[in-house]
């Protein structure tokens, strides 16, 4: 075929994903860049305790939601015809975890008000399973509505709360942008449009209990994940002092969640994807994987670069030491490598399979706080202990999925695919 031709065509591709994907990258763009935008806005305007108080609410709901929904969210994209029993147990166990948790926390001080950490909880929880139904429908541009509703109402309510009142009752902005962005996922869920072709690659879920059992690998998955992405706050709390807290959080913002928002992005359309056109993932992974590790090697020093640069226009001054703004950048590429293989586990890989990689993944994050006592007690400083161990984490768990990808090419090859 002439090069021109070639050209043209993959012109055309390029131009037809563009059309599928680009609402769907506008709305996680405003719903990924509004709660960014509010991280900023707390950690440049608010006090130290102000900082503390985001970052252990926002760490207590993000870890507590993982029980809370015991992966069913993530039992709903790889278990497609399941759906309707999936949505009523996960709905179910939400409720009554949620208000577990409230008690517990509040009885043991994690949080400053059990009811609202009981909220925080069961409405980011319950957003999120409606953003998995709606994806593993192929409705990704709704379900993006739905993934930023409450985010974008939050920023709102910083911002206005910042300017009149020192961003005093952050709990109750939160709560209040779960309540108004419910009326939309209400009326989203509600429409009815043509259901799609959907593949079903496991038929392992046929009754409650299929669902609890297959559920707490991907519980256990998922509760490493939310360890190794928002424990570093809770260790550095309890090491550490506010101080410490407030600097590792706003490194954070700066170094690390930027490059985030694109892996939040990716894990979940890839998830999808994989499921409906597999051979077409790894036909794209074997022309082009070393491609994309150079384009991960570039990336590290511009995240580095781009973080100071950020934190200069919002500070006035680069104050972030070096050696933790690159170990949390570094961190942002490895988390954007492991979209891909983490991908295959969670929606390839058997139930045998996925148990093996649940556990691995639960033993690396539960060694983020022994390695960062380690490290700190050789004189390392707090911060840079846990995001050292933080990035050793990330890498063990990329391993694990990299196993399951090159297994996958390689049968492949012997089949002569």
């Amino acid at each position: 075929m002439p090069e021109g031709r070639r050209e043209v065509r993959r012109a055309h591709r390029l131009a037809g994903l563009a059309r599928k994907l680009g609402p769907s990258i506008i709305l996680f763009l405003s719903g990924a860049g509004a709660l960014f935008l509010a991280d900023l806005v707390i950690a440049r305007t608010g006090r130290a305790e102000d900082i503390a108080l985001w970052a252990t609410l926002k760490s207590f709901m993000m870890i507590g939601s993982t029980f809370a929904l015991f992966g069913i969210n993530q039992l709903i994209v790889r278990e497609p015809l399941a759906w309707r029993m999936l949505l009523r147990v996960g709905v179910v166990n939400i409720l009554a975890v949620s208000l577990l948790l409230g008690v517990l926390g509040d009885a043991f001080d994690v949080v400053a008000n059990g009811f609202v950490g009981a909220i925080a909880i069961a409405g980011f929880s319950l957003f999120n399973i409606a953003f998995q139904w709606l994806r593993s429908n192929l409705r990704v541009t709704e379900a993006y509505v739905v993934n930023s509703s409450w985010r974008v109402l939050f920023l709102v309510g910083v911002v206005i709360f910042g300017i009149l009142s020192d961003l005093a009752g952050i709990d109750t902005i939160l709560i209040s942008s779960f309540a108004i962005g419910a009326v939309v996922v209400v009326g989203i869920l509600s429409r009815k449009v043509p259901q799609p072709e959907l593949v079903a690659l496991h038929d392992d879920v046929r009754s409650v209990k299929d669902a609890y059992l297959l559920g707490a690998s991907f519980f256990v998955s998922a509760l490493s994940l939310a360890i190794a992405s928002y424990g570093e706050n809770l260790v550095v709390q309890q090491l550490g002092t506010t101080a410490d807290v407030a600097q590792y959080f706003r490194a954070a913002v700066m170094f690390l969640f930027p490059g985030m928002m694109l892996n939040q992005y990716l894990t979940a359309v890839l998830g999808t994807v994989l499921r409906q056109q597999e051979q077409r993932v790894l036909g794209i992974l074997r022309r082009h994987c070393w491609g994309g590790v150079l384009g991960f090697a570039l990336l590290w020093p511009l995240l580095v670069l781009g973080g100071y640069v950020l934190e200069v226009l919002v500070y006035g001054a680069a104050e972030t030491p070096a050696v933790l703004a690159a170990l949390l950048a570094l961190t942002s590429c490895v988390r954007l490598l492991y979209v891909l293989p983490g991908a295959f586990v969670g929606v390839i890989a058997d139930r045998n399979a996925l148990s093996r990689a649940s556990a691995v993944y639960l033993a690396g994050a539960l060694s983020l706080p022994v390695f960062s006592v380690v490290f700190h007690a050789v004189g390392l400083a707090i911060v840079t202990s846990v995001a050292l161990a933080s990035l050793i984490n990330w890498i063990l768990r990329s391993l694990v999925g990299v196993r399951l990808v090159a297994e996958r090419i390689a049968m492949d090859r012997q089949r002569g695919v």
